[in-house]
């Protein structure tokens, strides 16, 4: 992507914002990339970077929250036009949890305001007791937060639409993707390691089979609804059987026998008197190619992951 087409983008998505007024100008979204790629020290950089947020987002205040040096989870801000914003040290530290919460998330929040009936008698992490829209955007390192955006909306009566949260979430994470770039530069950030990686990709599979799991799940409940049926013939019998394993074996999944519970795939065959056929479950064993079963209606179907490849003769020899 060229520098046009990213200031583009950019301006494209913080057009959308829903604006009481028009939304910041090309020559605005152009001036963050400038100071983005510029050479001013960290703090001068953090200093202009607020107001043009504040700019980009049509925001009263905004606040560049960093990683404390030499204090493990402490964070400290670079607050533009805050003062204002909490008048007591009560809701200083109702705000301070709120920042930790939005750091915790690495990922982009937006906190409405805390009712004010409600922001005296609620303790709870999630309490913005500011009377503003607070959006959050986290800049990543290596999957983990170096720096967080945090700006402060115009106030307004109306609830945001969930169509708008997401388009304030999406415009403050392009806007920390590319924060990222300058903090980057003008700081120390800790090179990449095969420890770290290890660990994300352990992250990746763990959450990968929690998804699994809920597909499994999902798909043989939704499979246990047909339990008890038969069609009109042995060839729709087959197609429905044939239908089911070609769902599962794309999710990697199998039926499971109620005989010996083994992976198995369901099938109908023609037997006996059997006018529409018989559902059975089709699976190797230790004594060859077995077919357990034979109701002839759809039998309750359990759903297991799919076994491994059996080993062919030719690699056990």
């Amino acid at each position: 992507m060229t520098l046009e087409t990213d200031h583009q983008s950019l301006h494209q998505a913080l057009q959308e914002l829903p604006h009481e007024q028009r939304g910041p100008t090309v020559v605005q979204v152009k001036k963050l990339s400038k100071l983005i790629e510029g050479d001013l020290p960290l703090q001068s950089f953090l200093e202009q970077l607020l107001p043009s947020l504040c700019e980009l987002f049509s925001a009263k205040a905004a606040v560049a929250w960093l990683r404390a040096q030499g204090a493990p989870g402490a964070i400290f801000g670079v607050r533009y036009h805050m003062d204002d914003l909490l008048n007591t040290a009560a809701e200083q530290k109702k705000h301070e949890r709120l920042v930790q919460l939005a750091w915790s998330q690495k990922q982009a929040m937006l906190a409405e305001p805390t009712p004010a009936g409600r922001r005296q008698s609620t303790e709870n992490s999630g309490n913005n007791p500011t009377g503003h829209q607070l959006l959050f955007g986290p800049v990543l390192h290596l999957g983990e937060p170096i720096a967080l955006l945090e700006v402060v909306l115009r106030e307004s009566s109306a609830t945001l639409t969930p169509a708008q949260r997401k388009l304030y979430l999406r415009g403050i994470q392009l806007v920390a993707d590319r924060v990222y770039n300058g903090l980057r530069k003008r700081m120390a950030v800790p090179p990449a390691t095969l420890q770290h990686a290890t660990q994300q990709l352990e992250q990746i599979v763990t959450q990968a089979e929690s998804l699994q799991q809920q597909i499994r799940l999902t798909i043989e409940a939704r499979l246990q609804q047909f339990h008890g049926w038969s069609f009109g013939s042995l060839e729709e019998n087959q197609q429905f059987a044939k239908a089911v394993h070609q769902i599962l074996d794309s999710y990697g999944l199998r039926v499971q026998c109620p005989e010996c519970q083994n992976a198995a795939i369901l099938r109908c065959l023609g037997a006996g008197n059997a006018k529409h056929g018989v559902f059975v479950f089709d699976h190797y064993l230790e004594s060859g190619r077995t077919f357990h079963g034979g109701p002839t209606t759809v039998p309750l179907i359990r759903v297991v992951p799919k076994p491994a490849r059996r080993p062919s003769l030719s690699n056990t020899a």
